[in-house]
């Protein structure tokens, strides 16, 4: 049996030591890690989300609504005495003349302007009889009544007489008076005259004018 010496047994242990040495810190295979992927972002591009809002209210257009009766002057009179009387000076041929007198009986001023409504009434109970009065819109003026203050509305009245007179298809009735409308008013008067006469049925037989000064 071959002894070693003590050289070569030092040596053969190193050997041995150093190939238990390399297998123990030979590095193991690293682990592999998975990561999930994050989502992405979505492309510039992408439409937005809608934003819901309250619907706007659109507003209505205003609408103007036109004066019903633009010639009636801002101061009308309301507080009026009416009257009709002879017009010494009017008339002509055929014809009678009139005034349709208006009166402030209030206590401030007021205004008047246009042509008065005239019609006869008959029967005791104000019934129309024949045409009113042939409204002539000529030369209107406004007029400012004073307290006290009167103007006057020219008045031309065929004279039919009894028979008619001039007028064919006129049948005379006898009437009561007269209902005024003052201009621009939807409020009549009446005045008594049991002179007043009409053509009933039959053509228009009066004429009246605006109110002027007298």
């Amino acid at each position: 049996m071959r002894v070693l010496g003590g050289a070569a047994l030092g040596a053969a242990l190193v050997l041995a030591l150093t190939g238990c040495g390399s297998q123990a810190t030979q590095p193991t295979s690293s682990p592999t890690i998975t990561v999930a992927p994050t989502a992405s972002a979505p492309p510039s591009s992408a439409a937005p989300t809608p934003t819901e809002t309250a619907p706007t209210a659109t507003p209505e257009p205003t609408t103007t609504r036109a004066d019903p009766d633009p010639g009636r002057p801002a101061n009308q009179c309301t507080d009026l005495g009416v009257s009709v009387i002879a017009d010494r000076d009017g008339g002509g041929a055929g014809s009678v003349g009139y005034q349709v007198l208006f009166t402030n009986t209030g206590g401030t001023p007021c205004a008047l302007r246009g042509t008065p409504g005239v019609s006869v009434v008959g029967d005791g109970n104000g019934t129309q009889l024949g045409r009113p009065a042939t409204r002539n819109q000529s030369d209107v003026r406004t007029l400012t009544l004073q307290a006290g203050d009167t103007v006057a509305a020219p008045l031309s009245i065929v004279n039919i007489g009894t028979n008619g007179g001039p007028l064919d298809g006129c049948t005379v009735r006898k009437g009561d008076g007269y209902r005024v409308y003052p201009p621009h008013s939807t409020t009549a008067f009446f005045y008594s005259d049991p002179k007043a006469v009409a053509c009933a049925p039959g053509p228009a037989f009066m004429t009246v004018g605006p109110v002027a000064a007298r």
